[in-house]
């Protein structure tokens, strides 16, 4: 019996200390709005991989040619797409001589498709520095020109930017802000992050802007080809070298929306949360059991001190689950929802947990992610 108390006790600190983390970190995160805007000076490459991005590849392609610092050029690979995602961007560029396309040549072994794209990007790329996005997020005019002065003042690597993330519909609503909210205030805090001792890193790949030199310091995408989350990779490797992929807050500057509905979720999110470390792949699951239990302990702390009248355990429970509630709160502005969504943090680390577990169970069978139409049975 003195487990129950124990263990929703446990919780409600974890929970809370989460929550004490994004209180303190909100105000400490680096803002590029803040920055005045930096006059154009060093070409910027900026390397658009895309695969069947029809969808959303024009208003990224135009948010590009349309910034205010205009000593860019802009390089979409296409990756073998069949629905038009070339056409759509090229129309969209309007003869922009800033803009051209590459034809995706097919994966080698060893490679995951983005990475190899993004590597055919970087051998044609002129710039001194390379912006590696995606070809469904919609820039603010200003926002190269802020984060290049932020960067330039901080001297470090690059910078990576947390995107606005637009959430349609209840599954959307219930697991993004969960995951924004453990990955940056449980996994990868940013005074962990900002560290030189801390091997913890931080990266969202809607916005990874790299000095070139720092890039072909750690052999560019050749280097961690084979890494399926290539973002978080190209940050290890930036700070092994003794620089930082420096964390910034792009919500007023980028925006895309991450994923359409329940399936894409579950696919993205059972290759992101398994892949992150390329460690053995048996390792994944204790974690994703863990965040499961971490989940579900508060509510179950409610539900069983009501019912045995343990007035401790009821408290514990409320302790932690106001603790979720306040925590998917601050997870905006990076995804906005209705305060009618405040209680619903526990269901969406439950469903990144499952998407976690299944993942590593892709691992270790050797049947891999699919991603984009493409299995990966040696990804890392």
């Amino acid at each position: 019996m003195a487990a129950r108390p124990l263990l929703t006790g446990g919780a409600a600190l974890v929970w809370g200390a989460a929550l004490a983390v994004a209180a303190v970190e909100r105000g400490r995160a680096h803002d590029p709005v803040r920055e005045d805007p930096a006059e154009p000076g060093p070409l910027v490459s900026v390397i658009l991989p895309a695969r069947d991005e029809v969808r959303g590849v024009a208003a990224a392609v135009r948010s590009h040619l349309d910034q205010t610092y205009g000593a860019v050029e802009v390089i979409l690979i296409d990756d073998e797409s069949t629905d038009g995602t070339a056409t759509a961007a090229e129309a969209a560029a309007a003869g922009d001589p800033r803009f051209a396309i590459i034809d995706g040549t097919p994966v080698p072994g060893g490679w995951i498709g983005k990475s190899w794209a993004c590597w055919q990007g970087a051998q044609r790329a002129r710039g001194e520095w390379l912006l590696f996005t995606d070809a469904d997020v919609v820039h603010h005019p200003e926002t190269l020109a802020r984060c290049l002065a932020l960067a330039g003042r901080l001297d470090r690597g690059g910078l990576t930017l947390s995107p606005g993330v637009d959430a349609v519909g209840v599954a959307e609503r219930v697991v993004m802000p969960a995951a924004a909210a453990l990955i940056q205030h449980v996994l990868a805090p940013g005074f962990l992050v900002r560290s030189r001792r801390s091997g913890v890193v931080m990266a969202a790949g809607a916005y990874l802007l790299v000095r070139r030199d720092v890039y072909d310091g750690f052999g560019g995408h050749a280097g961690i080809g084979g890494r399926m989350v290539d973002d978080v990779a190209i940050a290890q490797a930036v700070k092994r070298g003794g620089d930082l992929l420096v964390p910034a807050d792009g919500t007023a500057l980028i925006r895309l929306r991450m994923y359409d509905g329940l399936a894409a979720m579950w696919c993205g999110w059972r290759k992101n949360a398994a892949f992150t470390s390329s460690r053995d792949p048996s390792r994944g699951m204790a974690p994703a059991v863990a965040l499961a239990a971490l989940a579900a302990l508060p509510a179950y702390g409610i539900a069983a001190g009501v019912r045995r009248r343990d007035r401790r355990l009821t408290a514990l429970g409320l302790a932690g689950f106001a603790a979720q509630c306040a925590l998917q709160r601050l997870a905006a502005p990076i995804v906005t929802t209705p305060p009618g969504y405040r209680p619903t943090l526990p269901l969406g680390a439950a469903f990144i947990a499952a998407a976690a577990f299944q993942g590593s169970v892709d691992r270790i069978s050797g049947r891999g992610p699919v991603w984009r139409g493409r299995r990966y049975p040696g990804a890392m």
